[in-house]
C-alpha cells in the first residue's frame, strides 16, 4: 500500500502506468481464517486498490491486484508435502509461480484499472473489473 502510495505522483508526471498490488485468497470471502490479522490486511489491499483505482483513470495510471491462494513456493511446498494423503485430497493444488507471473504480465500489458484476479490451485483465474 505504502509502495502505491509513494510512485502515484511519479507515475502522474511520466502519463500513467500500471501498479499490480499482491493480494492473497485470504482477503476474500466471508468464512474464518486462520490468521485475521494477514486476513484483513489483504482483504485492505485488495479494497484499498478497487478504491484508487477510480481514482486514478483520470491520470492513466491503472491499479490492479491479484489474490492467489497458495503458491509453489518453497514454505508451501513443505507445507504440502507434510500433510497427509487425505489432507492433500481435500486441498487445492498449489499454483506454479510462473501462473501468477503470468497473471502480473498480462496486467500489466493489458488489464482495466480497478480490476482485481483471484487464482485458486487447479481453476481459471477469475477476473474482477469494474
Amino acid at each position: 500500500m505504502l509502495l502505491s502510495q509513494l510512485v502515484l505522483d511519479p507515475m502522474r508526471e511520466q502519463g500513467g502506468g500500471a501498479i499490480v498490488n499482491m493480494a492473497s485468497s485470504g482477503g476474500i470471502g466471508f468464512e474464518s481464517y486462520g490468521s485475521p490479522e494477514y486476513g484483513a490486511a489483504k482483504a485492505g489491499l485488495i479494497r484499498f486498490t478497487a478504491s484508487l483505482a477510480s481514482l486514478e483513470r483520470s491520470h492513466a495510471v491503472r491499479m490492479m491486484c491479484v489474490a492467489p491462494d497458495r503458491i509453489g513456493l518453497s514454505r508451501a511446498q513443505a507445507q504440502w508435502e507434510r500433510m497427509s494423503a487425505d489432507e492433500r485430497a481435500a486441498s487445492r493444488p498449489l499454483i506454479p509461480p510462473a501462473e501468477v507471473v503470468s497473471v502480473v504480465l498480462s496486467l500489466i500489458h493489458e488489464g482495466v484499472g480497478g480490476a482485481v484476479v483471484e487464482m485458486w490451485g487447479g481453476e481459471q483465474p477469475v477476473v474482477h473489473a469494474p
